[in-house]
């Protein structure tokens, strides 16, 4: 058996990271990443971050929620409260009654800008765990989607100190390369991509512009929905890459509030059903295919079906 880095990364996507230490021990070439996270999750050695003390305890308050979350398997409600307890710590607060959301949102955002850094918290496929960069880039696109060609404003950041989560279970090697905002504003992760690359048009600029274009129909629409119908568009997209083998190892129905891996879990059901087969092998279907039903899939989910 040989080590392969797609079910360890699908692991990490997932946010099983007692499965991804379970997968990796199986190898020896991998004993130091296995003793890595030993250190980190099992012996508490905490990153120290190149920022100033104060930061740095705000940042191991996160660390510790990841450490409950993913490895102690804690409920998440239940590390979320102590993790708005350590920061509120941390903060001097005394009022119980404000929540995380608030308190990231003004007080952390506000101390972080203090140190010259932009904060960005909240939730991550059901997670939370901060973005945190120090420069920003304005430019334009246009991107052509199902729908048709629009501009899009797009933020070049980077300068990064942690994005969030998967950045941290994975030690820095895989994590968001980019999200929506809210006003259509798409925001990408410079040192992620390569700008002439088929990975950045679609897998940044299209994925995050059908956020944009589905948050402008409908500002509720769910995490799994969102992810559901941007996955489809790299799909129908993407001509150089068969990216239904990543999707088929990011699948998973457990966790209802991972919408990228119940978008993908979807994704192959939609497939199996299109192409009237029990399992699938993404490997053996072609891309111009992948391309075809993912259009109709796209096309039925637009249409409600």
């Amino acid at each position: 058996m040989h080590f392969d880095s797609d079910i360890y990364y699908g692991n990490i996507v997932k946010g099983d990271l007692r499965g991804a230490i379970t997968y990796i021990k199986q190898f020896p070439e991998q004993i130091n990443l296995y003793n890595r996270f030993m250190d980190v999750f099992e012996h508490e050695q905490y990153i120290t971050y190149e920022v100033d003390s104060e930061l740095n305890n705000i940042l191991t308050a996160y660390q510790q929620y990841y450490r409950d979350v993913f490895y102690l398997c804690m409920e998440k409600d239940q590390a979320a409260s102590k993790l708005r307890a350590r920061l509120a710590a941390l903060l001097g607060i005394t009022d119980d009654g404000l929540e995380l959301c608030d308190l990231e949102q003004n007080q952390l955002v506000r101390l972080f800008m203090s140190r010259g850094l932009h904060f960005l918290g909240g939730k991550t496929s059901g997670y939370y765990g901060p973005y945190i960069w120090r420069t920003t880039e304005t430019v334009s696109y246009d991107v052509e989607l199902p729908d048709g060609i629009q501009s899009y404003t797009v933020k070049l950041i980077d300068g990064f100190i942690t994005r969030s989560w998967i950045d941290y279970l994975s030690f820095g090697e895989i994590g968001p390369g980019g999200w929506a905002d809210g006003d259509g504003t798409i925001n990408c992760v410079k040192s992620a991509w390569d700008f002439e690359s088929e990975r950045f048009r679609v897998s940044l600029l299209k994925h995050e512009a059908q956020h944009a274009r589905d948050l402008e129909t409908d500002k509720d629409m769910s995490s799994e929905d969102l992810e559901y119908r941007a996955k489809l568009v790299e799909l129908i997209y993407s001509s150089e890459r068969n990216l239904l083998q990543a999707f088929a190892k990011e699948a998973d129905n457990s966790d209802k509030s991972n919408g990228h891996a119940m978008a993908a879990f979807r994704i192959m059901k939609g497939f199996s059903d299109a192409l009237g087969a029990d399992r699938i092998h993404p490997a053996a279907i072609t891309v111009e295919q992948i391309r075809t039903v993912a259009r109709y899939l796209f096309d039925n989910a637009r249409e409600g079906k």
